[in-house]
C-alpha cells in the first residue's frame, strides 16, 4: 500500500511538471488578435501567438529545448518561415478587395532571445516567469491599413492564417474627445 501511494504521488508530480512545461509559463492557450478602429479610417491589427505552437501546426515535434538550442542561422530559417506565413496568409479585406497592410514585426534577435529566456526560466523554478508584456512585444505581429473612412468598417474582414489555430479576437473603437485647457477628462460612452 505504501508503494502505491508513492507511485501515485510520483505520477501526480510528473503530470504537474509536464503541464507546467507545456504551458510555457506564459498563460496563452490560443492566439489572440486585437483589432482597433482609429480615427481617419485607420485599423490596427495586433496578432499575439505562441511561436512554438505555430511551428507545430503540422504535427511537427518542435519543443522549447530544441528551439532554444538552435544556432542563430537555424532559428533564422524558422523565423523567416513564420514571417512568410503571415505575409502570405493574413488577409485584410474591405469588401472583396484585399488591402496591403503596413507591418511592424519583432526582429529575429528579439524573438530568439525570448525563446532562450523562456527555456532558461522554465529550468529555474524559484524565478518568476518572464512577464506577459515581454511576450506581447516580441511574439506579436502588428499590421495597419487605412480604410478611407469609418463607414467602411462594416466592410472590414480579416482572414487569419489557419496555422494559428483558434484566434480570440477583441475589437475596440476609439472614443476620441477634445479636452480644452483647464478641463477634466471624464469617460463618455460611445
Amino acid at each position: 500500500m505504501f508503494n502505491g501511494k508513492i507511485s501515485f504521488i510520483v505520477a501526480v508530480f510528473l503530470t504537474a511538471m509536464t503541464l507546467s512545461i507545456n504551458s510555457y509559463s506564459h498563460g496563452i492557450s490560443s492566439a489572440t488578435a486585437k483589432i482597433s478602429a482609429r480615427p481617419a479610417g485607420v485599423v490596427e491589427i495586433s496578432v499575439q501567438f505562441n511561436f512554438i505552437d505555430l511551428l507545430n501546426h503540422n504535427s511537427h515535434d518542435y519543443s522549447l529545448p530544441v528551439i532554444a538550442a538552435l544556432s542563430e542561422k537555424e532559428f533564422g530559417l524558422l523565423y523567416n518561415e513564420v514571417i512568410k506565413l503571415f505575409k502570405n496568409n493574413l488577409k485584410i479585406k474591405k469588401g472583396s478587395k484585399t488591402l496591403p497592410p503596413n507591418m511592424r514585426l519583432p526582429t529575429q534577435a528579439q524573438m530568439f532571445s525570448l525563446i532562450k529566456t523562456e527555456f532558461i526560466e522554465s529550468k529555474i523554478t524559484h524565478k518568476k516567469p518572464y512577464t506577459f508584456s515581454d511576450r506581447r512585444f516580441y511574439q506579436v505581429m502588428n499590421f495597419d491599413v487605412r480604410l478611407g473612412n469609418t463607414q467602411d468598417l462594416a466592410q472590414l474582414s480579416v482572414v487569419f492564417p489557419k496555422e494559428l489555430g483558434d484566434v480570440y479576437v477583441t475589437y475596440t473603437q476609439s472614443n476620441n474627445q477634445e479636452i480644452h485647457r483647464g478641463e477634466v477628462w471624464r469617460y463618455k460612452a460611445l
